[in-house]
């Protein structure tokens, strides 16, 4: 009964993991990591193919001239398979090559063997190179795709008995070294998907939390001075206006002072959580530092920035907080916003958008803290001159 249960969870665990390595991120990867290597085997197997010839001519040196052609024509096939990969290792005209030309290489080399003199005899032992070179060839592929290109040959026996095809070759030891050959590519095609998974996956870990604020699990501060000087100069191309949004929650250090920066940390945690559902999928949300959070809002002009802030600092004050620990006390968070606007033809610098957002905050907050105020809103002699914010 335990190990019906192993078993059920092993192939579980087995289908979730094939179902992950058909993700288009997944194998967006894989072809970009693996692509040149499986072009460069395929390349490799044309060379080795014209090379055959001189196999050819240890079996059989009288009739080994006459085979050469097909040699040639089978290289020129593999190297069509290779031109087919330069439009992309997943594309269609690459998958089609990828199961038509292992097919016709294979048929070229039953009918080489049938014109050699006890060709079927000795050269029954290059189906083995065949399954050597083809895991190579096919490795950059999804693996359940890479399996059916590897299983065609294999069943080209049967299909050659049932149209009556023989080649001069005794099929029962054709299927014995074919499949001797496909079983174990199959495993170590599975084998090598499973390691190239862990490192994706491990990869993928890396690379979000180099972009990843720890604690709230949204944007950090660098990603966002990236991706927000990216966004903006797309806007200025486009002439589309943007704005941004400059967070600071109030009286934050009071919080930590009274409760302990645990509770700092779950009252931000919860600031996240409720602003979140507010932020559209196009704009992007960061952790400045600290209490201050920043919103890129793409292609919304002053008027809706000034709504979206709005109903954003309405949520904070409709959501009190409550920290999780024994007769812990509601307390009421309020949010500060600097809204600054990027208009069509402006510099598309994002440190000055992010400037003028940090003024229209401080104003906030001098006057009396819990409102939106945009950067338009400050008298010009109020302001402070800009100096760049730093990226580190």
């Amino acid at each position: 009964m335990l190990l019906d249960v192993h078993r059920r969870l092993g192939y579980r665990r087995l289908a979730d993991f094939l179902r992950a390595t058909q993700d288009p991120e997944y194998l967006s990867a894989k072809a970009v990591d693996i692509g040149d290597f499986s072009r460069l085997a395929i390349l490799l197997a044309a060379v080795f193919l014209v090379a055959a010839i001189i196999w050819d001519y240890a079996i059989d040196p009288a009739n080994a001239l006459g085979t050469a052609w097909l040699r040639i024509v089978e290289s020129l096939a593999v190297l069509g398979w290779a031109m087919a990969n330069r439009r992309g290792i997943h594309s269609k005209t690459a998958r089609i090559a990828a199961l038509v030309t292992p097919l016709f290489v294979e048929i070229t080399f039953l009918q080489i063997l049938s014109m050699l003199h006890n060709g079927s005899a000795y050269g029954m032992g290059g189906i083995l190179y065949g399954y050597i070179f083809g895991p190579f060839l096919v490795l950059a592929q999804p693996f359940g795709f890479a399996v059916l290109v590897l299983a065609l040959p294999a069943i080209l026996p049967v299909l050659a008995w049932f149209l009556g095809l023989s080649f001069g070759v005794d099929w029962g030891i054709y299927n014995a070294y074919v499949w001797m050959g496909f079983v174990p590519v199959v495993f170590i095609l599975l084998f090598f998907e499973y390691l190239y998974w862990n490192v994706f996956s491990y990869r993928r870990q890396v690379e979000k939390q180099a972009v990843t604020d720890g604690l709230t699990q949204i944007a950090n501060r660098r990603h966002f001075l990236g991706e927000g000087a990216r966004h903006l100069a797309r806007h200025h191309r486009n002439r589309d206006p943007a704005s941004l949004l400059f967070i600071d929650v109030d009286r934050f250090k009071s919080i930590n002072d009274s409760y302990g920066h645990h509770v700092g940390d779950d009252a931000i945690k919860h600031v996240v959580d409720t602003l979140l559902p507010l932020v559209r999928e196009s704009d992007l949300i960061a952790r400045y530092g600290g209490e201050e959070f920043v919103v890129f809002l793409q292609e919304t002009g002053a008027r809706g920035a000034d709504l979206i802030a709005e109903r954003m600092r309405a949520a904070v004050v409709a959501h009190p907080f409550v920290a999780e620990f024994e007769h812990a006390p509601t307390i009421k968070l309020t949010v500060s916003i600097g809204v600054s606007v990027f208009e069509p033809g402006a510099t598309p610098d994002i440190d000055l958008l992010i400037h003028d957002a940090d003024q229209a905050l401080y104003e906030a907050k001098r006057r009396g803290r819990d409102c939106v105020v945009g950067y338009g809103a400050i008298a010009p002699d109020d302001r402070q001159p800009h100096r760049a914010v730093a990226t580190t």
